[in-house]
């Protein structure tokens, strides 16, 4: 028997012998799994990589290799060779490792792959020069941990067959190219999908099992010594330390699963909400998402409280609105943030979750929403658009503009959705096929989304972070399910997105045809327009090619007042027969080609009852910090309220709110000073909430009636002017009055009829900049009713004195004008901003 054999005598009987070899089928099926493990791993790290630069990239980076290299590859191999079984399982004749080579084995394979994995990248454009590399060293890393790891063998001499290296070699090199080809594709085309990175992790498993397998078949072991077990790491030490680095492995894959399911369940719980998201692009149309193809978002409320039966949170809201111009106006609301945070901190009490953000409650005990609740959302939704920056590393100036739509998410419940669809089964057809953003589907939560766009400066920062840019057409069906967003459109919403706000077009300039075409809402009062559905803020329009008209061609279009489009086609078509004068002909020519772009363009048989107005709309169009003026001549029509839109190219959205597109271009300044004037009080006073917690209610109260005093709010609804502050702080107190300004009130006057005129913000409204203070007297003057404000109307304020020494004020208007003109080229009527629809609806209103 072996076993009754010493040492000496066993290494006189088969020193120098070729030891016969046999297989254990149970460690060679550990040896396939341990290697699974370790490639799955890897790839599940590999896949969470976003750049090159970062902690955060790097420390994946050296994780990955150390799974694929210290798991994959060293664990796969020690315990593939505790499968070989030697002189009949002779427990002194089975092989045995030295301490050195075997730490070498283990270092050696991971540096290589750190090569490899650096030469394949980590973004989504697929290189195969790239991928073949990282696959060849892949490959050259394998067969050298595996040669390393024989050579640490001290009681045998391998022999190899030189047939068997080569085919070891090619497979090793081969199939992780393949596998490493499958992963990098899946994941460029965000295909990846967990079965798939399964399927490339069996195949890069393969590569490791199948070339340690054909290398082991052609190995031979002659025996060099006895080991007595006193030198190097015994065999079960060796399968104790690669059990440890498999499960160390399995938690890798268990943590990221679980951290995958655990963003999925928390988007899962913001698609119930209002939610304000992030839509980062760069400078080739990518969008960002996390390694999980979800846009960051931050949540706003739980939910939206309405007011009315009728009231629901959509572009027509009044607080849309204000959101809306505030994020073109993230300069001067940033230093209010700080305050902000703190004022709902004050508000805010332990304990309450549900439908209360910050902690706060918004429905008084009687089951109602509270006096101050526009207010706290407002702050609430500056302070989401404050963490969403806080994420991405960025200020609060560079969040982005809020998108023109609301994307209904989440899902409601089946009593919920019965109740819905009976709901919606009494709405008109008319209201379903409006066209409406946020309307043609329904979800318990609402998704709003800042848009910007990056330069490769900022777009590589952010991939450093851990976020990935995508090409839209192959993220639009991930992010949609993943953020469950009820729209059927998100490809072209997003590529809308990508186009927003990015203004790379010259602004119109000339003459243009253009096209007003109203509708009644249903169940509610106001009025959808139809616009561009690629650029909201346009009416659908053409360029008649002429730089403007004079005083002969405004008598000319005078004679197709009224004139429907069908009409005025024929009567264009033969016009230049039987018009004497060259400058009529060529004009009806250009007119012509304009009308018939224009229709093809809307593309909707209720254009062509479209009615002809021969006066001259002056429109503002903005590049940037670049203004330019059009002329527009319009064609007008008052849709019926249940007729259906058609077009393929426009849409309907509120009246109110494409009056507010119109506003927000030039009129940045007013609003934020009215942001200053309306949420400063509540910024300022943050302190005395805070100290004062138990007197909450008459601290809103405080600030409700300052507000009513400070300002002059409209309702926006269509036709109106767009809510403007027009008045300065009333002074209620004489402890604020100095002894220049007590001389002005006269004996016997109260205070309440004079005005404290507060100086105005610095220039960048970070503050109130305290210059002079003037109280003057508020007379009534025997002088023409002046017309009503229009929306976006700057004012100047000037102080003069009287005979009687009294002082007057006149408020004179600074901003440009925008109305119509008479074929000079002047602009009169109305102000920049929203104006020129104002003159678009009076026409459709009284039939001119």
């Amino acid at each position: 028997m072996l076993s009754d054999l010493s040492d000496a005598e066993l290494l006189q009987e088969y020193g120098g012998d070729i030891m016969r070899q046999s297989y254990n089928a149970g460690f060679v099926a550990l040896s396939f799994f341990v290697s699974l493990v370790g490639t799955g791993s890897t790839l599940e790290l590999i896949n969470r990589r976003t750049g090159l630069n970062g902690l955060y990239n790097h420390v994946l980076l050296v994780s990955s290799a150390v799974t694929m290299g210290g798991v994959a590859i060293w664990c796969m191999h020690f315990i593939g060779n505790r499968a070989i079984t030697l002189a009949s399982g002779q427990s002194k004749l089975q092989i045995a490792y030295s301490g050195g080579f075997t730490a070498i084995s283990f270092v050696v394979p991971i540096v290589v792959l750190l090569a490899a994995f650096v030469a394949v990248g980590s973004n989504n454009r697929v290189s195969w020069w790239r991928v073949g590399t990282g696959g060849i060293l892949s490959g050259a890393a394998i067969c050298g941990m595996h040669y390393l790891g024989n050579a640490s063998i001290e009681n045998y001499i391998c022999v190899y067959d030189l047939g068997n290296v080569i085919g070891a070699a090619v497979i090793a090199c081969a199939a992780s190219t393949i596998a490493l080809a499958m992963f990098f594709v899946f994941r460029s085309i965000w295909a990846n999908s967990w079965w798939k990175r399964l399927l490339s992790a069996i195949v890069l498993a393969g590569a490791v099992s199948g070339m340690h397998w054909v290398a082991a078949v052609g190995t031979n072991y002659r025996l060099k010594r006895i080991h007595n077990g006193n030198s190097g790491p015994g065999r079960d030490a060796t399968v104790i330390v690669v059990i440890c680095l498999s499960v160390s492995a399995c938690f890798i894959i268990a943590g990221s699963a679980a951290f995958r399911a655990r963003n999925m369940s928390k988007s899962a719980r913001r698609a119930q909400k209002v939610t304000l998201g992030a839509a980062v692009f760069d400078k080739y149309g990518r969008i960002l998402v996390d390694t999980d193809g979800v846009a960051p978002s931050a949540v706003i409320t739980d939910s939206f409280l309405e007011k009315h039966a009728k009231e629901g949170f959509n572009v027509a809201h009044p607080l849309f609105h204000w959101m809306f111009q505030a994020s073109r106006s993230w300069p001067s609301i940033s230093s209010l943030i700080a305050g902000m945070k703190l004022h709902l901190t004050t508000l805010a009490r332990p304990g309450l979750d549900r439908n209360k953000s910050f902690g706060i409650e918004l429905v008084s005990t009687h089951g109602e929403v509270v006096d101050n609740y526009d207010l706290i959302f407002r702050e609430l939704f500056c302070t989401a658009a404050s963490v969403l920056c806080e994420r991405l590393n960025q200020p609060l100036t560079s969040a982005g503009l809020l998108w023109d739509e609301i994307l209904p998410t989440g899902t409601f419940g089946e009593r919920s959705r019965a109740n819905l669809k009976k709901t919606s089964s009494v709405a008109s057809v008319a209201e379903k096929a409006a066209g409406m953003a946020g309307q043609e589907q329904y979800g318990r939560g609402s998704l709003m989304f800042l848009v910007r766009h990056v330069e490769d400066r900022d777009a590589a920062r952010l991939a450093s972070a851990g976020y990935r840019f995508a090409e839209v057409h192959q993220v639009a069906s991930l992010l949609r399910s993943r953020m469950q967003i009820q729209s059927s459109e998100m490809e072209s919403k997003l590529r809308q997105m990508a186009s927003y706000g990015q203004n790379n077009v010259e602004p119109a300039r000339g003459v243009h045809i253009g096209f007003f075409g109203m509708r009644a809402k249903v169940n509610t009062s106001g009025f959808h327009v139809l616009v561009n559905k690629s650029s909201k803020s346009t009416l659908p329009s053409v360029s008649l090619k002429l730089p403007a008209l004079d005083t002969a061609q405004m008598d000319y279009l005078q004679r197709f007042n009224g004139k429907t489009v069908t009409a005025m086609l024929q009567i264009l078509k033969q016009a230049p027969t039987s018009i004497v004068s060259p400058s009529d002909a060529k004009l009806a020519e250009k007119l012509f080609a304009a009308i018939t772009d224009l229709r093809e363009y809307i593309r909707d048989p209720l254009f062509n009852e479209a009615l002809f107005t021969p006066r001259i709309v002056n429109v503002p169009t903005t590049r940037g910090e670049r203004t330019e003026t059009m002329q527009l001549l319009a064609f007008r029509l008052v849709i019926p309220i249940h007729t259906v839109a058609t077009s393929p190219t426009c849409e309907f959205i509120p009246l109110s709110f494409f009056k507010i597109q119109q506003a927000s271009l030039q009129d940045q300044l007013a609003f934020s000073q009215g942001v200053h004037r309306e949420l400063g009080f509540v910024v300022q006073q943050h302190s005395m909430a805070y100290n004062n917690t138990n007197d909450r209610r008459s601290f809103v109260k405080r600030w409700a009636k300052r507000k009513a005093s400070s300002s002059k709010q409209v309702d926006g609804a269509e036709g109106s002017p767009i809510v403007r502050v027009t008045e300065r702080r009333t002074s209620v107190t004489k402890s604020i009055q100095s002894g220049s300004t007590d001389e002005l009130v006269r004996d016997g006057e109260s205070e309440q009829s004079h005005h404290s005129l507060v100086p105005a913000e610095t220039g960048t409204y970070g503050g109130i900049l305290v210059s002079q203070e003037i109280t003057v007297g508020i007379e009534p003057a025997a002088l023409p009713s002046p017309p009503p404000q229009a929306a976006g109307q700057n004012h100047r304020l000037r102080v003069g004195g009287r005979e009687d020494g009294a002082v007057g004020v006149e408020l004179k208007n600074l901003g440009r004008t925008a109305g119509a003109s008479h074929g000079d080229g002047k602009l009169k009527g109305a102000e920049i901003g929203g104006a020129f629809v104002d003159l678009l609806f009076a026409q459709c209103a009284e039939g001119r």
